[in-house]
């Protein structure tokens, strides 16, 4: 019972430090002001199980296939806290991972036959993000970050084929089309002094599929010839690093002197407003006077008639 008390206690003090430092905004700053908005992005992916017809008295299935991409991005800052990302990417995407295992009984032989290859495409395929990111300073040096958005995605027309001595054979075809595909991405910014690094969760949805083919097993002696469609879809989860090299000491104090500039101009704007308001109360304030003025005039000579 102490127990359960305890864990709760700091579950709700925790809950509330984290709240209370989430809307604190007394960590704000530029993230980029010290470091290039122009970074080094490297993903390492791993592809999701795509889908097979069921193969009978086989141990047939489909498995998790390991891919990457690297490429450029660029941070477009709206404020502290909110910004784009955009970039160009590349890399390599498996089109076919099949697992299975034939016995003695199926190929007349005195040996199992294990079978596991990922066949990779052998053209690159090319991606271009565009995510909407938010940020929050809540611990000095690092920043939580989340980010969503469509990757515009080329994936090459190719035609891949994957076989096992005369048992086995599986292709795999994408026509080569453009598509837009969905991506969430959760991480933190690390500030080093050379470097800072942001890491990520990141997963995609591709909304249409990105390779489909057909398998065939023949020649085994417990089975006759039998075949089936096969789907890589092309959903991943995945770690994403992102480098942003550290600016040079008199780019930097550009920037501050830049900055500074800005600031001083929009100072002088304001004084010239005020000053230009100042002046304007006071024509108001004589054009009020000369009407009382000659008001008073009219109504003495009223009097006098």
């Amino acid at each position: 019972m102490l127990k359960k008390l305890v864990l709760s206690i700091f579950l709700v003090l925790t809950s509330t430090i984290s709240a209370q430092r989430l809307f604190d905004n007394s960590h704000d700053f530029d993230l980029f002001h010290h470091y290039t908005r122009w970074g080094v992005q490297l993903d390492g992916l791993g592809f999701f199980p795509g889908y097979a017809d069921p193969v009978k008295a086989l141990s047939f299935e489909t498995q998790y296939a390991l891919g990457y991409k690297f490429g450029v991005i660029y941070n477009i800052n709206l404020n502290n806290h909110f910004g784009f990302k955009i970039g160009a990417l590349a890399g390599q995407i498996p089109a076919i991972k099949t697992y299975f295992v034939l016995s003695p009984a199926a190929t007349g032989q005195n040996v199992n036959y294990e079978h596991k290859k990922t066949v990779y495409s052998p053209v690159f395929n090319y991606s271009f993000p565009i995510l909407f990111e938010y940020r929050n300073f809540i611990i000095d040096r690092y920043t939580l970050s989340f980010a969503t958005g469509v990757h515009i995605e080329h994936t090459a027309a190719t035609g891949l084929k994957d076989t096992y001595q005369n048992f086995y054979q599986t292709t795999a075809n994408n026509p080569g089309k453009w598509d837009v595909d969905l991506i969430f991405k959760a991480g933190w910014y690390f500030q080093f002094k050379p470097v800072m690094l942001q890491t990520s969760i990141v997963y995609k949805y591709r909304l249409n599929t990105q390779y489909t083919g057909t398998y065939q097993f023949k020649n085994l002696q417990n089975l006759p010839d039998t075949s089936g469609n096969y789907i890589l879809k092309g959903d991943y989860i995945g770690l994403s690093f992102d480098f942003y090299f550290h600016r040079r000491a008199r780019e930097v104090a550009m920037s501050c002197r830049a900055h500074a500039q800005s600031k001083e101009v929009r100072k002088r704007q304001e004084r010239a407003r005020r000053e230009k308001e100042k002046r304007k109360k006071q024509q108001e304030k004589i054009r009020k006077k000369k009407e009382k003025k000659l008001r008073q005039k009219t109504k003495k000579k009223w009097i006098f008639w």
